[in-house]
């Protein structure tokens, strides 16, 4: 099975998610409701659904933008583990109110890119102790600028908040399947 970027049905080739994301807008004012559907398996009622409940921003003339495609995709990748009011509180935490650019501390693309280059790093079969944990992330988020005192700290806890929802997802796919392949699943 090959590799797809977190959150989404898109095949990497060898891509790295800022590859990713240049290539999807770099000729682009955004993408449609139904482009975003396909790169992240999604259906049009949930991603309207995430709109109406404030998790997602409103598209911009039916346009959803870099930073609209990398919060739904960080949404995508953790709902299978965590509740969907916990995530919207994770990505708030980070960056505020979704239709309020002012408070936010990192664009939602480059918080998924940095969420993305740094699972590009960890390896799942070994579980990481908290300060080696913060400490890929501090060493991936060196060229973070923070907008004001505390913004780096507050990221860095968001970020270690992703990454440790995902690793559970990737654990739970994986205990699945030998549940699965145990003959042990009712479904």
């Amino acid at each position: 099975m090959e590799a797809t970027f977190p959150g989404s049905v898109v095949v990497r080739h060898g891509k790295t998610a800022g590859e990713f994301f240049d290539g999807m807008f770099f000729a682009t004012k955004g993408l449609m409701l139904l482009q975003v559907r396909e790169i992240t398996g999604l259906d049009t009622p949930v991603i309207q659904n995430w709109v109406n409940r404030g998790w997602i921003p409103k598209p911009v003339e039916k346009r959803y933008s870099a930073n609209h495609l990398a919060r739904i995709m960080l949404i995508n990748m953790l709902r299978p583990v965590a509740k969907l009011e916990h995530i919207a509180h994770i990505l708030a935490f980070i960056n505020g109110d979704t239709e309020n650019l002012a408070d936010d501390i990192i664009p939602e693309a480059k918080l998924y890119i940095y969420v993305c280059d740094i699972l590009d790093q960890v390896d799942f079969e070994t579980v990481l102790t908290e300060p080696k944990l913060v400490g890929i992330i501090e060493k991936r988020i060196g060229d973070y600028q923070e907008p004001f005192d505390g913004a780096r700290e507050k990221l860095i806890h968001g970020i270690k908040l992703i990454l440790i929802y995902y690793a559970a997802a990737v654990v739970k796919v994986r205990a699945d399947r030998m549940l699965n392949s145990l003959g042990l699943a009712d479904d």
